[in-house]
């Protein structure tokens, strides 16, 4: 009998119910402008960029604060290297989308109004990484005209980004300690509210929080599924056209599934990350 398990991104499906009230916004933009004391709910705008409307992108939070400030907020519980690429876009798109609804366009003969971006990914995982990462320094050893910082969050403490990367190390540890069990799920959020942490989300939440992890254990048991099936498969014609190229088609199918991280196929094929970027750049 197959278990129930817990998806791994189930916490990032949190983070972002967690923010789409527009309360925890507002504690979120206050933690990190503890300066300003004089906006309020009605100060700020979601501009959270959705998959079907900008060709399958997707990114956590986005929010605009009175036309001045436009702050994009990314979760990771694994490490992303690639963040300034991926935040590139994501203010690219919001600042096209931006520029649509205040009917400004970039073509004419005046310099048009931009909110001053502000980015940052809040990360939940256990590797050491940087205050902050830049696409000029990251990404072309400091020698770029072009830059794009990103403030990494990453301690536990009061403020709300804070409190959800401690839910997040609540969920690892009893991860670690009851497997992937739905058991997990419940325990987590018991844990997390006997800590005082997210508590007014949480026992506002428990229920629709515990079923939206519920809804995802037949997900991650279909993807279970469908990576045995694809091992099967592949490592019995590995067994003519050599094991290398069967593991690599593995991945090459895992990644037009477009259901799996590159960091899962990593794991599942045992293949460098440089292998698989170049596989993804290929569009296979």
């Amino acid at each position: 009998m197959m278990q129930t398990v817990t998806r791994r991104n189930s916490k990032d499906s949190v983070f972002v119910r967690l923010f789409q009230d527009k309360k925890n916004v507002l504690k979120l933009y206050k933690d990190l402008h503890p300066e300003a004391t004089g906006i309020t709910e009605d100060d700020i705008q979601i501009e959270t960029l959705q998959s079907m409307m900008v060709n399958g992108l997707y990114n956590d939070l986005g929010f605009l604060v009175r036309d001045q400030y436009i702050l994009l907020v990314e979760a990771q519980s694994a490490w992303n290297p690639n963040m300034p690429i991926r935040m590139l876009i994501y203010l690219a798109e919001t600042y096209k989308k931006y520029l649509q609804d205040t009917r400004q366009s970039p073509h004419r003969s005046w310099r048009v109004h931009l909110p001053r971006p502000e980015l940052y990914v809040v990360y939940s995982g256990s590797q050491k990484v940087p205050d902050m990462i830049s696409l000029r320094n990251d990404f072309f050893d400091g020698n770029s005209d072009a830059d794009l910082k990103i403030r990494i969050l990453y301690a536990a403490d009061q403020t709300i980004y804070g409190q959800y990367v401690r839910f997040c190390q609540i969920f690892d540890e009893n991860r670690h300690q009851y497997g992937n069990r739905l058991q997990c799920a419940k325990f987590t959020v018991e844990q997390a509210l006997e800590e005082g942490c997210l508590s007014e989300f949480l026992l506002k939440h428990r229920s629709e929080v515990i079923t939206m992890m519920e809804q995802l254990f037949d997900e991650e048991a279909a993807r279970a599924a469908f990576l045995e099936d694809e091992k099967q498969h592949q490592f019995k014609e590995g067994e003519a056209k050599g094991r290398a190229e069967g593991i690599l088609k593995i991945a090459i199918n895992m990644l037009q599934a477009g259901i799996f991280t590159k960091e899962s196929i990593v794991i599942a094929t045992g293949l460098p990350m440089e292998t698989i970027n170049e596989l993804a750049a290929q569009g296979v």
